[in-house]
């Protein structure tokens, strides 16, 4: 398959256009952009709409655990804390390009100091558009030992709008404009509004991927097959995710005492079948003073228990394979 090769900025215009899910000019609500979706494919530049068919998938994520798996250090959770890291291309208005980009104006430092005064590392789905515009935080958090993961190149951009040619060009700069800034890998990816195109995993897997995360099925990991690679398969958990926040502009306790639920009944469960649990917030949402609050109060409420396995996402997937779970 022969790759299209473009300028940086016509690639943004052409994948913004092409790629902007739901829209036809390449511009989301805000309660949209970071639950962009793909099913209803583009209506834009070409009529691209390659969605991944439920009949496609590998016969792995059918698989149903009965038998408990073993933490390290006997933990009865896993815990990690996610921030969707997240921009916007050229194809979209000036006040929702302002709208997330305070995750990397102001939201960025917030979380980032916060992991650090508490003795965790973070989980951040990072747009990979922010190496080229934000490359000296990507550096930090690479030198700090946080975790980066892929989360698209951008949070416009639906998979399955995309032609297989661009969306493999969209695939490989991801992975490479990181490694190039940082010598960082990315071990794991989790697609914008966790949209893939039947091709994109093939695509992941090319760039020498560990997990994913776009399948939010399951109160542990799993493994899938592709071509013959391994894949975990590592859950993004909705029920502990802030986006519930936006719609109707609620409190940020929501989602902390969403997240106390969350952990306590999967805690108690722990005792006989341990489990795993994301803690999933947007640099745009849950960065603001209020919400930091809220996570901040969430990762003390996690420190307080015995038996908490506080760690990132790549550690699970690593963990995941050294003991060969299915």
């Amino acid at each position: 398959m022969k790759t299209t090769t473009t300028s940086r900025r016509g690639f943004l215009k052409v994948a913004g256009a092409a790629g902007a899910a739901l829209a036809t000019t390449g511009t989301l609500a805000a309660p949209q952009v970071a639950e962009a979706q793909s099913g209803g494919g583009t209506r834009s530049g070409g009529g691209v709409s390659r969605p991944l068919q439920f009949t496609s998938l590998p016969e792995g994520h059918f698989k149903v655990r009965h038998k408990p798996i073993q933490w390290p250090n006997n933990a009865r959770i896993a815990v990690t804390w996610v921030v969707n890291y997240e921009c916007l291309t050229d194809a979209t208005t000036s006040n929702q390009q302002a709208l997330v980009d305070y995750s990397n104006k102001a939201g960025y430092r917030r979380l980032l100091d916060m992991f650090e005064r508490n003795g965790v590392k973070g989980t951040w789905y990072t747009n990979c558009l922010i190496a080229t515009r934000y490359p000296e935080h990507l550096k930090e958090l690479v030198r700090l030992g946080h975790e980066v993961d892929g989360h698209n190149f951008a949070n416009n951009i639906s998979m399955a709008g995309l032609s297989p040619e661009m969306e493999k060009e969209l695939v490989d700069r991801s992975f490479g404009d990181v490694k190039k800034l940082t010598g960082y890998h990315l071990p794991g990816w989790m697609g914008s509004g966790e949209a893939e195109s039947a091709t994109t995993m093939q695509y992941l897997v090319d760039n020498g991927l560990i997990w994913n995360g776009d399948f939010s099925t399951d109160d542990v990991p799993y493994t899938i097959n592709v071509n013959g690679k391994k894949v975990v398969i590592v859950p993004y958990q909705r029920e502990s995710n802030d986006t519930q926040l936006t719609s109707h502009r609620y409190h940020p306790s929501v989602w902390l005492n969403k997240f106390k639920d969350q952990f306590d009944v999967m805690y108690e469960e722990g005792a006989t079948y341990p489990t795993y649990l994301s803690a999933a917030t947007h640099a745009w949402i849950l960065a603001h003073p209020a919400g930091s609050k809220a996570v901040e109060e969430a990762i003390q409420y996690a420190a307080g228990f015995p038996d908490v396995w506080n760690t990132t996402e790549a550690d699970v997937a690593n963990y995941w394979l050294k003991m060969n779970y299915d």
